[in-house]
């Protein structure tokens, strides 16, 4: 049996650097995910016309996975995270305020 993590419900996200705080979205849900690396080069997009060469990664299209799997979420400040799911070591819920706990 493995743990079940709400994507919707993480509030905080901790890497080698210390606690990030994850924005909400308008829904109240979590602005945290996971998904497949997709990386994306303007320049290297079939309607740019032509095309100089590049060494930047170039997008991968879904159902091509690299087996690249990483999370993303927005800060406070607005900045965009983006990193490997290796690099998290740890994930919290924001805690409920007693108004809003279930009683039995």
């Amino acid at each position: 049996m493995g743990l079940e993590i709400d994507v919707e419900k993480i509030s905080e996200v901790l890497l080698a650097d210390g606690w990030h705080k994850v924005t909400t979205v308008g829904d109240g849900r979590s602005s945290f995910g996971i998904d497949v690396y997709d990386f994306q080069d303007p320049k290297a997009s079939p309607n740019a016309g032509a095309q100089e060469p590049t060494d930047r990664p170039v997008k991968q299209e879904r159902g091509q996975e690299s087996g690249t799997r990483g999370a993303r979420w927005t800060e406070s400040d607005g900045s965009r995270v983006f990193c490997p799911l290796t690099s998290i070591l740890a994930v919290k819920y924001a805690g409920q305020n007693k108004s809003e706990s279930k009683t039995t």
